[in-house]
């Protein structure tokens, strides 16, 4: 295993080799969707002009496949930063998943929505909150004389 890593790492990937792009489509992946970038001058490829000659540098734009069998073997540092990538993307995609906004206020005030509270004292808070809402609608009407003549 140790000699196969070591060839790996003696192995250098060929030059890439240049030639003219055959489609340009220029949206840069906001029309079209994006298919990857050039490795060289960083120009996005959308799915129009697909893999192929860089438009810019002219150098070759391959499949994410096709690069790491160039230069990836497995026990490389390539595929730990490949599975480290995959991981932050992961990460990303999940990000509101993970978020989670803890009110202070709900801390504080006992209400029956509040993560802090144990289950009877979310009952209980929701008990409080009825009454107070009824005693909030159900106002009783004042009458009120005025006796302007006398």
């Amino acid at each position: 295993k140790r000699r196969e890593v070591q060839e790996a790492k003696d192995r250098k990937p060929q030059p890439p080799s240049r030639g003219k792009a055959t489609v340009i489509c220029g949206c840069f992946g906001t029309k079209c969707k994006p298919l990857t970038n050039c490795l060289h001058c960083g120009r996005i490829a959308c799915r129009k002009e697909g893999y192929g000659y860089c438009p810019s540098c002219t150098y070759l734009i391959q499949d994410m496949a096709q690069q790491l069998s160039n230069f990836a073997a497995p026990g490389t540092p390539m595929e730990k930063a490949i599975l480290h990538k995959e991981r932050l993307l992961e990460f990303d995609r999940e990000c509101t998943k993970r978020t989670i906004v803890l009110d202070d206020q709900a801390d504080y005030f006992k209400n029956s929505s509040s993560t802090w509270l144990s289950g009877d004292e979310r009952q209980q808070a929701a008990e409080q909150d009825d009454t107070r809402r009824k005693d909030l609608h159900d106002r009783k009407k004042h009458v009120m004389n005025l006796d302007i003549l006398g």
